[in-house]
This record gives C-alpha cells, structure tokens and sequence, in this order.
C-alpha cells in the first residue's frame, strides 16, 4: 500500500510539472513607436490566435525604416534569450511590395519572423542558422483581409503564433536559401588606423561600433591614451578610457561596452547629437596627432573634415 501511494504521488507531481512548464515566449521587434495602437494590435491578434503565449519586448523605438539598427539590436538581444524563443521583428520599409515574408530557424531552436529585406543580417552573422522558409500559408495569415501597410498584424504576427502553438514550421511554406543581407564595412586595422562601422546609435547618445577589443589591443591602444576618431567629416579627439566620468563632463570618451565594442561616448552628454553621427556612418580611430591612413575612400572625399573641439564644462 505504501508503494501504491508513493507511486501515486510521483504520477501527479510528474504531471503537475508537465503541466506548470512555462508558457512559449514572442519577443517584439519593431518600429512602431508606442504612440499609436499597431503595437497593441500586433498583441492582440498573437493572442487571440494562442492566448497561452508569454509577450516579451525587446524594443519598439527602432527609429522608422532603419534595418541596420533593427539588425543590431534584434541580434544582440536574441543572444540572451533561451531556445525556442520566437521572435517577431518588423522594420518594414517595402511594407505591400514583393519583399517576401519569412521564418528564420537557428541551430539553437530560436525562429526569427519578419521581412526579407536584410534585417535579420546580423542574426545570420552571428548566429548558426539552420534553415528558412517563405511564409506562403494563407492559413498561417489573420483571417481577415490583408492590407498593404500592416504585415505586421496579418502575417508576421499571426505566423509566430501558429509556431508557438505547436505548429510545424515547415507548414509555413516553401523552403528558400537566399535570404536578404546588407553589407557591414569590415573591421580594418591599417597603418595605425582602425575602420569601422557605426552599428547603434543608443538613447543616450552613444555611438556603438564594430570595433572588438582584440582590434584595439592589435593597434596597441590602451587605457589613459588619445585617441583621434572621424565620423563622417567631422574629427574629435577623446580618451581611451575606462567608465564615462574618466573625462571631464562634456567631453568625449572612448570605451568598451557591454559587449566589447568600442564606443564613442562624452560624459553627461550626447556624442551623436554633436557628431551628426548614426548607424551605417563609417568611423575611423587613430592614435591622437598621427596622420589617418590613405585609402581610395579617403581620397574620394570632398567635403572638409570638421574639426570637433572639447566642451569640458564646469
């Protein structure tokens, strides 16, 4: 008898768990801003398609129409989410065109929903992708008309759904291999000058770039020293530094950040505002007073380069 009970009580915590496992989580991408109601109409109908899903946000302040930076953010925050997570992202500035819709799978069971028109470019970066399909399921789409502005709502949305249901992804459609992708400029450490690529822009004003820490230990850059950068056509000069306030308030600052990307920031103040600076702007780092590197983008230049002094304020 007391086997009997024993085992009985295995029986229903073993299904108690089975039951209490977490609820599928949808992280949210997009550009929609949170003024108007898209966002909450892109919930709604994940909800109303399968009610058990857990919403996540990643952001909805992408700046409008800008993939690159949709592509870093989607990318750097993807990495910190577990398996199975399914991820809705939409900058979509071909919106109604023939831009296709599609599903990403990765090795590590992540699925990526959105356009095909190079946003998910730094997931295939970064991340081991498995396979992906076009999404051409009708019965994968919202049940109502499809309009021409809000992909959003009626396929994207609906399709993450019908995965975090259970659905096999294949079902979505046709298997396809030629996905979308912008380019990167490549990291370039040439004649004591590193060139890069601004990726983000943050809110704080922070140029986030492709430059890795290994890169700044190759040209021999350490902590405490000048360095010289150019943004577009304009020139600064800023201290590799440690934190924000290893410089006086307003001036410019060179630091790694969470990830180990050089960032361009000034202390207590917005190094992008002054700059003009954004993401896709190449950059250019150099040890403070040395000439920069020739190179046949140099030389196609025409525009003055901008000298950008230092406004320490008291």
């Amino acid at each position: 008898m007391k086997n009997y009970l024993c085992l009985l009580f295995a029986f229903f915590l073993l299904l108690f768990l089975g039951c209490s496992s977490a609820p599928p989580t949808i992280a949210l991408l997009t550009d929609y801003g949170t003024h108007d109601h898209y966002v909450g109409e892109l919930q709604g109908v994940i909800l109303s398609i399968n009610p058990k899903v857990r919403l996540v946000t990643i952001t909805h302040e992408i700046p409008s129409y800008d993939i690159r930076e949709g592509s870093y953010i989607l990318a750097t925050a993807a990495r910190d989410f577990p398996p199975r997570t399914i991820f809705v992202a939409v900058v979509d500035p071909g919106v109604g065109s023939k831009r296709r819709a599609v599903i990403i799978e990765t090795a590590d069971k992540k699925f990526f929903v959105g356009p095909d028109n190079g946003l998910f470019t730094d997931v295939m970066r970064t991340m081991d992708v498995k396979r992906a399909f076009e999404i051409t399921n009708v019965l994968w789409y919202r049940t109502s008309a499809i309009s021409s502005t809000f992909h959003g709502r009626e396929i994207f949305g609906p399709a993450a759904a019908h995965l975090a249901a259970g659905e096999n992804v294949e079902s979505a459609g046709r298997l396809i291999t030629d996905l979308q992708k912008f380019k990167r400029t490549e990291v370039v450490l040439k004649d004591g000058t590193v060139r890069g690529e601004i990726l983000h822009r943050d809110r704080f004003g922070n140029l986030i770039t492709n430059i890795a820490a290994p890169v700044l230990a190759k040209a021999g850059w350490r902590t405490g020293m000048e360095l010289d950068f150019t943004v577009g056509f304009q020139t600064a000069r800023a201290k590799f530094g440690d934190r924000l306030d290893s410089v006086p308030k307003g001036d410019f600052v060179m630091l790694l950040n969470s990830q180990g990307l050089l960032a361009i920031s000034r202390n207590l103040d917005a190094a992008a505002s002054i700059l003009g600076a954004a993401a896709g702007d190449t950059v250019e780092v150099r040890t403070a007073g040395s000439s920069p590197a020739n190179s046949t983008e140099d030389t196609a230049k025409t525009a003055p380069v901008k000298v950008v002094a230092p406004t320490t304020k008291s």
